[in-house]
């Protein structure tokens, strides 16, 4: 019974990694939808729903299982079609150099860490049962990202809105949202950094969520049979 339970649980979640996946690819080809920030930050991340949404059904290990293969799907799409040029690619974008260890930790900040933040939703069993337990869910989860992505920011990116500014300063280019919060942010990195990554990751807990409470009930009707207990 435990065996065919744990099969049935696999299945669904291999379902709902699929669903993740095929939101993040309507999303952006979606004009509207496909806003960005400069340096990378989907202001509509709905993707993040069905992986926190595993979390919360079978508990921390589903989760972060799931949220490292998102994170490697994510990789992917962004690197992996050109990996022979990713070294020079990333020190044209930050006129740095980049070793593998600077590319290990643009991998563990920018990936691993953010998409499986999204399985700690395992952590809050009951999300299903108690709404405000739901919420809390997801804004923990929110937070451990936007913690990694601000880290990140600083000791691997810091040099790219630095190189903007000098950009629209000598007239060559024209000030956008990042430069403006850099500007804000009295030049400030660490603080840019965690303004910067803030503005997106908000908006996509703050859309994230709204459609979770809004088929909150739905959802409880359609996974109280593959839950943890």
């Amino acid at each position: 019974m435990n065996q065919k339970l744990d099969t049935r649980r696999m299945i669904v979640t291999v379902n709902l990694l699929a669903i993740a996946i095929i939101l993040d690819v309507l999303v952006n080809a979606i004009p509207g939808l496909n806003l960005s920030m400069p340096f990378g930050g989907k202001f509509f991340g709905i993707s993040m729903l069905p992986i926190v949404m595993i979390g919360l059904m079978f508990g921390l290990k589903y989760g972060l299982i799931s949220g490292f293969i998102y994170a490697m799907y994510n990789f992917g799409i962004d690197y992996i079609i050109y990996i022979e040029a990713l070294k020079s690619t990333l020190e044209g974008w930050t006129g740095e150099s980049w070793g593998a260890f600077k590319i290990f930790l643009l991998i563990l900040f920018d990936y691993i860490i953010p998409f499986m933040a999204f399985g700690l939703s395992g952590l809050f069993k009951g999300g299903f049962n108690k709404r405000l337990t739901f919420i809390y869910a997801f804004i923990a989860v929110s937070v451990v990202r936007l913690i990694s992505s601000t880290i990140s920011g600083v000791i691997l990116w810091s040099s790219s809105i630095e190189y903007a500014v000098s950009q629209v300063e000598s007239g060559e280019a024209s000030q956008d949202i990042a430069t403006r919060i850099f500007s804000l942010m009295g030049n400030r990195i660490w603080l840019y950094s965690f303004g910067y990554n803030f503005v997106y990751i908000a908006s996509t807990l703050a859309i994230t969520l709204l459609i979770g409470l809004l088929s909150y009930n739905r959802l409880q009707d359609i996974t109280k049979d593959y839950r943890i207990a």
